[in-house]
């Protein structure tokens, strides 16, 4: 039996066609007349930025028919922490009489902000031949991992520098600023240990060291070369220069004081002898003084000033150097917040009064008062706590000067006001020692009056009367800055 194919292909093709025809009817029907959950403008998956504030992106949902669809407000589940990067699931549920529907959303909390970087300094930024940049700061921010100016890279291209810098996130920045090759900073020297060093006669000197630090050739301290020795067998003060030069020849120098210093044990004069002291002169009364001193042959010490009061009285200073008395050093200004303030400031201040007595006399003096004596506290306030008075007190020794205190003070900077005063003070400390170094101040009328009183009870109860020599015995107060 022959079939003929074009009569069933005709047929097959009108079963498909109204198979189709009943599909797409049920469909249609379905879509627009059977009532059901209709959801609209809803992304399954949404991105907001860290720390940002979530607003929920619930869909539009209704129930019924394409014609008819009543709204319907549905109910959201789920937390999402903006604080923190990953993703969170959010629930919307809708209801409708006995029907229920549920839609989830994916919320991706994502880092999508670009770091900050900050750089201040002039432009252009200079660089080094190495290609290491200079001269300015710069600080790198991230809204998610804060600072990150340790991950910063610089390149040094075509007369710019190029800052880039990534976040953990993978967000980048590129900042952009104009270069010149440039390096005339000097390295930068450091020493370690203090820059004045004691070292008593015969004791052994340690080199603390030296750090060398150069904006471009960074550590570079073993290239530092010293100069100068210290010889701890002789007393005296010894200077170390450290030097270092950097790739561009930049040079720099730094020097460290060595004082090699003597304590000497001078011996004890026999019987009793009384060193009668002045301080701060010479003054108004002083010509007086010496006429004192003259008429009972006493010798004694002036530590001299060059203050305001002491103007116009170098010729009695140079009197005191032709009658034999001891001319020493006291201060040329006497102001503690000037002399006190560091080694070099104390001895600019010590030279420049010895160098007066000496145009006057042709004598450069050697032996030394301290302003407010070895002991004093005051220096504390000036020396921003580097104990100054322990380290000049062995500094002095180590130049060859030689420094005295007392052991008597007359008081006639404080409370006693009278010759009577004063005198009392002097004569009621003197005992059966052998060595008096008294305090005055020839700047004292009532202080110089009291002087002959002291020395006729001196001179009547067996005390002889020296002036204070390099070899004079030992007096020094306990230090205690």
């Amino acid at each position: 039996m022959v079939v003929n194919r074009r009569k069933l292909d005709k047929k097959v093709l009108r079963i498909l066609t109204i198979i189709l025809g009943l599909l797409i009817l049920f469909l249609g029907i379905y879509f627009f007349f059977i009532p059901r959950f209709r959801i609209h403008d809803f992304e399954k998956t949404i991105e907001i930025p860290y720390a940002s504030t979530f607003a929920a992106k619930a869909p539009t949902v209704c129930y019924g028919t394409i014609f008819n669809c009543e709204n319907i407000t549905g109910r959201e589940e789920g937390n999402v922490d903006t604080s923190k990067l990953g993703s969170y699931t959010v629930t919307y549920t809708f209801s409708y009489k006995n029907k229920e529907m549920k839609e989830e959303q994916e919320v991706v909390v994502k880092d999508i902000e670009k770091p900050v970087i900050e750089i201040t300094g002039e432009e252009p930024i200079n660089y080094c031949g190495n290609k290491k940049s200079y001269g300015y700061t710069i600080v790198a921010t991230d809204n998610y991992d804060g600072d990150i100016t340790a991950k910063v890279e610089t390149e040094v291209k075509q007369e710019k520098i190029i800052f880039k810098v990534e976040d953990s996130s993978g967000n980048k920045t590129v900042v952009e600023k104009q270069a010149q090759l440039k390096d005339d900073e000097k390295p930068v020297l450091t020493l370690q240990g203090d820059s004045n060093v004691f070292v008593p006669l015969n004791g052994i000197y340690e080199e603390a060291g030296i750090t060398a630090m150069d904006n471009c050739d960074g550590d570079i301290s073993g290239n530092v070369s010293i100069e100068g020795n210290v010889d701890s067998t002789k007393a005296g003060e010894y200077v170390l220069k450290y030097k270092v030069s950097d790739s561009n020849n930049n040079e720099s120098v730094v020097e460290r004081y060595v004082y090699v210093y003597q304590n000497s044990e001078y011996p004890s004069l026999d019987g009793k002898n009384v060193y009668l002291t002045f301080d701060d002169g010479p003054g108004k009364d002083t010509a007086r003084l010496l006429d004192i001193l003259k008429k009972y042959n006493v010798k004694a010490t002036f530590f001299v000033t060059n203050q305001n009061i002491n103007k116009g009285y170098d010729d009695v200073i140079k009197r005191m150097y032709d009658e034999g008395h001891t001319i020493a050093l006291h201060s040329n200004t006497h102001v503690y917040a000037q002399i006190y303030t560091s080694m070099d400031a104390y001895f600019n201040d010590l030279y420049a009064i010895q160098d007066k007595v000496k145009s006057i006399t042709g004598y450069a003096p050697m032996i030394i008062r301290f302003p407010g004596g070895s002991s004093n506290t005051i220096s504390r306030n000036y020396d921003n706590g580097t104990r100054i008075m322990s380290k000049l007190t062995k500094a002095v020794q180590a130049k060859g000067f030689r420094y005295f205190d007392w052991n008597v003070d007359s008081n006639d900077a404080g409370t006693a006001k009278s010759a009577g005063a004063v005198s009392a003070n002097v004569i009621n400390a003197l005992g059966n020692n052998n060595t008096y170094v008294v305090l005055q101040h020839d700047i004292k009328s009532y202080s110089v009056d009291a002087v002959e009183t002291i020395i006729q009870f001196g001179l009547s109860h067996g005390y002889t009367f020296q002036a204070l020599k390099m070899d004079s015995p030992r007096v020094e107060h306990r230090v205690n800055n």
